[in-house]
Order: structure tokens, then C-alpha cells, then sequence
């Protein structure tokens, strides 16, 4: 695996383990606003589909999002990262059944887990077809893969994430999909462009309005207005209530001016985004 996900481990006054954030590993406490509203509102999408099931959640971090999952229902849940010190991280703080291991050699039994969700692990991987053959041999008949994934040439704008080795275009992310999973189903997170006649234009971030002397500031009052504490920079509340910030968003149905929704892929929209989404059954 490509040097996916930098870390380091430290302590705190209390001594208890702290993650600070380095290469691509999103923290809470820490990261980005982007980073930090596309996982939350990757999880808030994957917790849909978690209720009663077995969960394994493949390059889970720092674990707030397995959390979440377990928190939404789910029957158990696994987390799985490539450092160990990552883990008893995760199990430190959440108390998730955290194991180390890699994408290409998930810890997990043959057919022993209901749902996949793997969000942007999959662009770390140098053979992916072998881990999306690992996912088929986990999951059980029926079971459900929820994936996540830079749309390549979109994404960074075609400049080279160093921790990437293997982005993919919409084309070599959908078949990869269907040639081992059916009811295959496509969504996007944040635009990037759109046709005019379409009303995610006002999510994206080059729409065809932008030339309009004013759009962006009048975009951005309405955004804020109607989402003041969902697309903003995280205050530090929010921060410390990740888990109950992913349930919450997962509640909500105002989608129309948030760029971090997941949503449906629309053919006829002539949508781009920055992010491809998927769901498919084995």
C-alpha cells in the first residue's frame, strides 16, 4: 500500500492517547473545514444502511466514523488500519473493535460482514482489483459495499496527490464496480461543475453563474444562512460532538445549497464532482 496515512501518536496532560493529523488521516479536533464536512457527511450517508447489520469499516482512522456507525445501529462494528498505534487509538477512545491490517489483506473471515464502508481508501491501494476481490470474499451474498473516491482530473485539478497511486475516473470507478458487485448505484459530494439548467450549479464551484459580479457572495450569505452550523468552519462544540454531528446531519433533508451533501448521480445535470460515491451489492 502507498504511504496512505500518515500518523503520529502523542500524549496528553491526561495522558490518555492523542492523534495528531499528518498526511490524509481526517481528526476531528483538527482538521480542515473541508476534511472535516466531506467525512462527516460521507458517515452521515453510510449510516443509512447500518441498522442490525455487521460493519466493517476499512481504513477507519482515528475511528470516529466506526463509532458513529455503531452508534447508528449497526450490530457490531470493525474498524481496520494499517498502524497498529492507530488502532488502540481507536480503541482507546471509542472502544471499537480496531485491527490492524491492510486493504489487501483485511483481518476478516470469509463472508462474515454485511457492510462495507470504505471512503477514500481505495486511491491508496496499488492493486485494487485485489481489494475489491477482498471486499467480495468478506462480504456475504447480498451484502452491501458503500465506497468512496477522488474523481481523477477533477479532484486537486490534476495536480498529484502524493499519497495517491491509484485515482480513477467515473468510467474505471463504475466498472470496477460491476464487474463484481450488481445493483450498482453512483453519487457525487461536492460539485465541481454542472449545466446551467441544473439547480446543483449552485453547489458547485465553478457553476456557469460565476462570472456574475456578486454571485459568489450572494451564494455564500444564503449558504450561511441556511446552514449556519453545517458548512461552516466546525466550532470547537462540534468538534468534540463528531459522532453526534454525523447522526444529526444524517436527519436532515436541506440539501439544495450544501456542496457536502451525497448525492445522486444526475446524467442529464452534465455533473462533475470532486468526489465519486458508491453503493453496490454483492
Amino acid at each position: 500500500m502507498c504511504d496512505m496515512l500518515n500518523h503520529t501518536i502523542g500524549e496528553n496532560e491526561e495522558n490518555s492517547l492523542t492523534l495528531e493529523p499528518t498526511g490524509e488521516r481526517m481528526v476531528p479536533e483538527n482538521s480542515d473545514r473541508f476534511t472535516f464536512w466531506e467525512h462527516v457527511y460521507r458517515y452521515a450517508f453510510a449510516s443509512r444502511f447500518v441498522k442490525g447489520k455487521r460493519v466493517l469499516d476499512i481504513a477507519c482512522g482515528e475511528g470516529y466514523g466506526a463509532a458513529a456507525l455503531q452508534k447508528a445501529g449497526a450490530a457490531h462494528v470493525i474498524g481496520v488500519d494499517i498502524s497498529e498505534s492507530v488502532c488502540l487509538h481507536a480503541r482507546t477512545k471509542y472502544g471499537l473493535d480496531a485491527r490492524p491490517g491492510t486493504a489487501e489483506q483485511i483481518p476478516v473471515a470469509d463472508e462474515s460482514v454485511d457492510v462495507i464502508v470504505s471512503f477514500e481508501t481505495i486511491e491508496h491501494v496499488p492493486d485494487t482489483a485485489h481489494f475489491l476481490d477482498e471486499c467480495v470474499r468478506i462480504l456475504v451474498p447480498g451484502g452491501r459495499l458503500i465506497i468512496s473516491t477522488p474523481n481523477k482530473g477533477i479532484y486537486g485539478r490534476g495536480v498529484k496527490n502524493p499519497y495517491h497511486c491509484s485515482e480513477m475516473t467515473a468510467e474505471e470507478f463504475a466498472s470496477g464496480l460491476s464487474s463484481r458487485f450488481r445493483n450498482a448505484h453512483f453519487y457525487t459530494q461536492r460539485p465541481d461543475s454542472a449545466a446551467w439548467w441544473s439547480t446543483r450549479t449552485f453547489v458547485c464551484e465553478n457553476p456557469p453563474w460565476g462570472r456574475i459580479r456578486g454571485f459568489h457572495r450572494l451564494l455564500s450569505a444564503a449558504q450561511s444562512w441556511i446552514y449556519p452550523k453545517a458548512i461552516n468552519s466546525p466550532t470547537d462544540e462540534q468538534r468534540k460532538s463528531t459522532l453526534d454531528m454525523i447522526l444529526k446531519v444524517a436527519q436532515c433533508r436541506r440539501s439544495l445549497l450544501n456542496p457536502f451533501v451525497v448525492r445522486p448521480q444526475r446524467r442529464w445535470s452534465r455533473e462533475k464532482s470532486v468526489y465519486l460515491v458508491a453503493t453496490a451489492i454483492l
